[in-house]
């Protein structure tokens, strides 16, 4: 039985594509310094209680990772399957809305995400909280409690723990960016005669441009020898030489590991040195601006 509090924010189902009998190689930064070791797709690649809310009793407090989480990596291995096998013109609606769920979710799903996630949702609470306390007397309507004291223990304390949960689905659901995924043409690339096999990462999506521009792409590993792509035009990639391939490839990999944090995966180490120089080479991308977080703090304090 699988430990309920072991949170993939790489999924098992997709570090299988790199596996060989049974194990993948796990390369990771640690002190300055990466190392190579052989483990099992369950076995890397998550973080203890990452997705926990915290302060709400049991049955609650996975309830992200059991019942969305796992949803959105379940009908995601069956969009793995599909891109294997057949066009994108031949998933359905349901099919096609899964694999973009599971698209947004490489973005937010990362520990690094999902703690300033919580961060921003704690502050803003905490501003909210002191706009209230300073204003309370003033703007106490009738049946409200007597001081500000009182409407405080009222309040649930483990509220922000809960916001930034229901945040984060959204961030995944958001319908808006969900859609500017499925206007692309969607597609695959196989490099079966390419001397190096694709890696993969903690941040394994390339998507240099965002969306809404015309050079906008993604670019997703799914296998050692496949990519996903999705891109304004469709390509055409058919018929690339060998030496072509290990061109593509090599850049593709360079662009998974220089945006990696911490874990690149592959079929074996012989990338550890090129993992070496150019893992954590590239900024983080940024989910929340500096402009975004002044206007909802301010927004929490009650100012215009």
């Amino acid at each position: 039985m699988s430990d309920p509090s072991k949170h993939h924010y790489i999924p098992v189902f997709y570090l299988k594509q790199w596996a060989t009998d049974g194990f993948l190689c796990e390369m990771r930064k640690v002190w300055g310094k990466v190392v190579a070791h052989s483990k099992a797709p369950d076995g890397t690649g998550y973080q203890k209680d990452l997705y926990k809310i915290d302060g709400v009793p049991a049955e609650l407090a996975q309830h992200f990772e059991r019942s969305f989480m796992q949803m959105v990596d379940t009908q995601a291995a069956n969009g793995i399957r599909r891109l294997e096998s057949v066009s994108r013109e031949q998933w359905n609606a349901r099919e096609r809305d899964a694999w973009v769920r599971f698209i947004l979710s490489l973005i937010f799903r990362n520990p690094e995400a999902v703690a300033l996630v919580k961060d921003q949702i704690k502050r803003l609470w905490a501003e909210g909280i002191n706009s209230i306390r300073e204003n309370y007397d003033a703007q106490r309507q009738p049946g409200d409690p007597a001081t500000f004291d009182e409407f405080l223990a009222k309040t649930d304390p483990h509220a922000p723990a809960l916001a930034a949960s229901n945040f984060l689905q959204q961030m995944m659901n958001s319908e808006p960016v969900a859609n500017g995924i499925m206007d692309l043409k969607w597609g695959r690339v196989n490099f079966p005669h390419s001397r190096h096999t694709l890696l993969t990462s903690d941040r394994p999506l390339g998507m240099p441009y965002g969306l809404g521009m015309q050079e906008s792409y993604i670019v997703l590993p799914i296998g050692p020898r496949m990519i996903f792509t999705a891109t304004n035009e469709p390509l055409k990639l058919s018929g690339l030489s060998p030496a072509r391939q290990t061109a593509m490839v090599r850049e593709i990999n360079e662009c998974t590991v220089r945006q990696a944090r911490q874990y690149v995966w592959g079929v074996d180490d012989s990338a550890l040195s090129f993992v070496t120089k150019y893992i954590c080479t590239q900024p983080d991308r940024r989910l929340i601006s500096d402009r975004t977080k002044e206007l909802a703090e301010k927004h929490a304090r009650g100012a215009t």
